[in-house]
């Protein structure tokens, strides 16, 4: 029996990267966020859904910013991110609200949540942010969790939550957000209506990104330097849970063999006989392709072999040895006496 029994068929090369996936893992790599984290956060914010919208708030885009905290980001990171005439359109009342006069200025920057590259990044810096402010209040580094739970309460309600958790964990979270539970029942309240504690509800926020990374290194961009949202980066993801930096197939020399199989399927055949060694078998029925197995027989190497006629002085040895040496010489005799 043979390790590998199914019927050869050509492979295609890998299907082309997701553009949403790209534009994560770039925002990541940009951002010195976790790309684990946030392709988990966008999955659990819009199913990795672009135009996503939420039905109870303003939220919008791949991570689901309401429109007060995306109008915050860009008026504060925009002009390092490539966004400075966004940034310079948006103002700030005397109440912390953002404000843009003109409508239409200020859908187009709305509008830019629904931008794979854009929002990615704009994750990136808040992840970063809740970071910083999660660590001085807590006192200790957040856990990916802790900061999924400030991009859905924001970093000081993320702390609050973290902190009744600890304190009083059965106390009902929707009595310290009432917006939040309003917009978002299903967290905050049970099938039966039973209003969750704060213990259960960060569990709940915290379960998608259970050992996820959220912070990997410092930012890759500079204060100083904007940071354009280029399009010109290739293809960086190539399966579902890879985090490494590999950027192309697994291998070059195993996508040109698959490549080549396309077009002539007996060569693939032929380059795959000599990975494996021969072993015995059945023969093949007529016409079926030769199992991987029928490798090309072994090399022959062509090395001096010892002769088969005694020579002169074994002769006089095993005259010296008794009747034997009288005999005729076979091969098992004229061996033995060669050790001695």
């Amino acid at each position: 029996m043979f390790l590998f029994t199914t019927p050869y068929a050509p492979v295609k090369d890998a299907a082309p990267a997701s553009p949403v996936v790209d534009a994560i893992r770039q925002g990541a790599e940009r951002t010195g966020t976790g790309f684990d984290y946030l392709l988990a956060t966008a999955q659990r914010e819009s199913a990795l859904d672009p135009g996503a919208r939420a039905r109870s708030s303003s939220a919008s885009g791949l991570f689901q910013f309401i429109e007060q905290t995306w109008l915050g980001l860009v008026k504060s990171d925009g002009p390092r991110l490539g966004l400075a005439q966004q940034a310079n359109a948006i103002q700030t009342r005397s109440d912390g609200t953002h404000v843009v006069n003109d409508p239409s200025a200020r859908q187009a920057i709305l509008n830019l949540r629904e931008d794979p590259k854009v929002a990615s990044v704009m994750a990136g810096v808040f992840t970063q942010r809740n970071r910083q402010t999660l660590s001085h209040e807590l006192g200790r580094e957040p856990s990916g969790g802790d900061l999924y739970a400030a991009h859905f309460l924001g970093a000081r309600g993320a702390a609050q939550l973290i902190e009744t958790a600890q304190q009083s964990p059965s106390r009902p979270a929707a009595r310290d957000f009432p917006d939040a539970a309003a917009a978002n029942r299903s967290i905050f309240f049970d099938g039966h209506g039973r209003a969750r504690g704060a213990a259960e509800v960060h569990k709940l926020l915290s379960a998608a990104h259970a050992g996820t990374a959220a912070v990997t290194a410092a930012p890759a961009f500079a204060p100083d330097r904007p940071l354009a949202f280029a399009t010109q980066d290739g293809p960086a993801f190539h399966g579902l849970f890879q985090t490494d930096t590999r950027r192309g197939p697994i291998s070059d020399a195993v996508a040109k063999l698959w490549r080549g199989g396309e077009r002539d399927p007996a060569a693939v055949r032929t380059a795959a006989l000599g990975f494996f060694p021969k072993t015995t078998s059945d023969a093949a029925p007529a016409g079926a392709v030769p199992p991987i197995a029928e490798v090309a027989k072994p090399v022959s190497v062509d090395l001096p072999l010892p002769s088969l006629t005694p020579s002169a002085s074994d002769v006089q040895a095993a005259k010296k040895g008794g009747s034997r040496a009288r005999e005729p010489l076979d091969l098992g005799s004229f061996m033995r006496w060669r050790r001695r």
